[in-house]
């Protein structure tokens, strides 16, 4: 939502968000990013600080949330700007490999 709300004030025709997922060695990485105005560089430390907002209509929790679900599975999240507009990029890791189940031979 934070991405569209970036761009909602640009002429429809360069109202663009992007969304792309990759495979890494390090897990699986998701980015969305917005063609805004970006994030004001003061307010990139802040971003995920429950409470803080720079919409006037905003309770500042969301992307707290986020980060704290995200980090709860051994991820992270990271924001910067791109010329133009914000990226943010979620990396989660690969889940565990299930144990090999037990065979007769194992067990002898």
């Amino acid at each position: 939502m934070n991405a569209f709300d970036a761009v909602s004030n640009l002429p429809p025709d360069r109202r663009r968000v992007r969304f792309g997922s990759t495979d890494t060695s390090i897990g699986l990485q998701i980015t969305v990013r917005d063609f805004g105005s970006g994030i004001a560089t003061a307010d990139l430390p802040r971003l995920f600080d429950p409470f803080f907002t720079t919409k006037s209509t905003g309770m500042g929790l969301g992307l707290s949330i986020v980060r704290s679900i995200i980090e709860a599975h051994g991820g992270t999240i990271v924001a910067a700007n791109r010329d133009p507009g914000a990226e943010f990029t979620v990396t989660l890791p690969r889940a565990p490999s299930p144990q090999r189940p037990a065979t007769a031979t194992d067990e002898a």
